[in-house]
């Protein structure tokens, strides 16, 4: 009797109500260069057709797995590590899809790799009828990098994007780490684990476009970080923060230099946290007319009366906002501002000049 060969790699698509997403997307799996997998369609207790779309595949690599009430998506995605009996792991949101090689080229990406937790790539954009949507986005080099650089470019404000969908992970790394956790925020799990597994290993960036992500209003991401009034910005500068943390305890501290840097962008972060977290409690600090209150006061004890000053102010509060003292902007013809510089060059040469007809003071407003 021969033993049935454990697959090398699963993909886990957790879903609730949409099973014509899902079969798009169960469609891209099933269409891998890589055939030796297994894939687990996670149900989150859905109530239109997902269980009839998953068995009309009638493909055995596919287990359908569902759920007699909704758990919601973080416990749900983490049913996915639970279940897991694989080598590698992927979790393929529903609405998304994998190009034919990401498997492929994930799995060779990780097995060069033996001290990879995981390797992403990037991502096209399309709508829901596959209409191509522009994406943009910042991403490192090509190959494999210390989990720290990753930490360091994060904490240094470089927006590089991971996508979950571009995302495979090593089951032992996990081990290790732990499943995803809901420490700040449950808009931010998956950025969380991609954090704290960057703290113990390194990480591999696949320089190709692997998978499509599927833009469209029902998605939580467009909801929590592109719509007025989503939490999700707060969600990641708290995990910004732990990413200092988690720099804070390697060797990289030894350095006394990088210690007063790490200070630095703490300082930074904090401050834009409760600058976001004043847009949704709006008692947690002065309203805007008491910061302009305190702003004329500053000015008036800088800067004596009848004097002159350069107002850099994103053109928010105008040339009068001090009786007896006279604002100019940086970029100015006859009083009138003319906007933000071109380039650090033409900021210094009007700088220069404003000093030299007499005006002695710059002062950088807070917009």
């Amino acid at each position: 009797m021969t033993q049935e060969k454990t697959p090398s790699v699963t993909v886990a698509i957790p879903t609730y109500n949409r099973s014509k997403l899902l079969e798009r997307s169960l469609q891209s799996v099933l269409a891998q260069t890589h055939a030796d997998l297994e894939v687990l369609v996670l149900d989150n207790a859905s109530v239109d057709d997902t269980q009839s779309v998953v068995y009309a595949l009638a493909d055995p690599r596919v287990k359908y797995v569902g759920s007699n009430e909704n758990i919601g998506l973080f416990r749900n995605w983490n049913r996915a590590i639970k279940l897991n009996r694989t080598p590698y792991l992927a979790i393929l949101p529903d609405d998304d899809e994998l190009l034919p090689e990401f498997i492929q080229e994930s799995l060779a990406a990780l097995e060069a790799s033996p001290n990879a937790a995981y390797s992403f790539a990037k991502a096209s954009a399309i709508g829901v009828d596959n209409e191509p949507i522009p994406l943009s986005g910042e991403f490192p080099e090509g190959g494999v990098m210390s989990g720290l650089d990753l930490l360091h470019q994060f904490v240094a404000g470089t927006n590089w994007i991971i996508q979950p969908s571009t995302v495979m992970m090593r089951s032992s790394a996990l081990g290790t780490v732990g499943p995803f956790d809901t420490v700040h925020s449950k808009l931010s799990i998956d950025l969380n684990l991609y954090l704290r597994l960057a703290m113990y290993f390194d990480v591999f960036f696949v320089q190709k476009i692997l998978a499509r992500n599927r833009i469209h209003r029902e998605q939580q991401t467009q909801q929590s970080h592109r719509s007025l009034g989503g939490t999700g910005p707060l969600a990641t500068l708290a995990e910004r923060t732990d990413a200092v943390a988690y720099l804070l305890r390697s060797e990289r501290c030894e350095n006394a230099s990088y210690r007063v840097w790490l200070a630095d962008r703490l300082m930074q972060l904090s401050s834009r946290s409760s600058d976001i977290t004043s847009d949704f409690v709006p008692d947690l600090n002065l309203s805007w007319e008491e910061k302009l209150e305190v702003l004329i006061e500053e000015i008036e004890a800088l800067v004596p009366a009848g004097d002159k000053f350069v107002l850099i102010d994103n053109d928010q509060f105008g040339i009068n906002i001090v009786s007896g003292r006279q604002a100019t902007p940086l970029l100015q013809r006859d009083g009138q501002s003319l906007g933000a510089p071109p380039d650090s060059a033409t900021a210094i040469q009007e700088l220069e000049r404003l000093h030299q007809s007499g005006v002695n003071y710059v002062l950088i407003a807070w917009p």
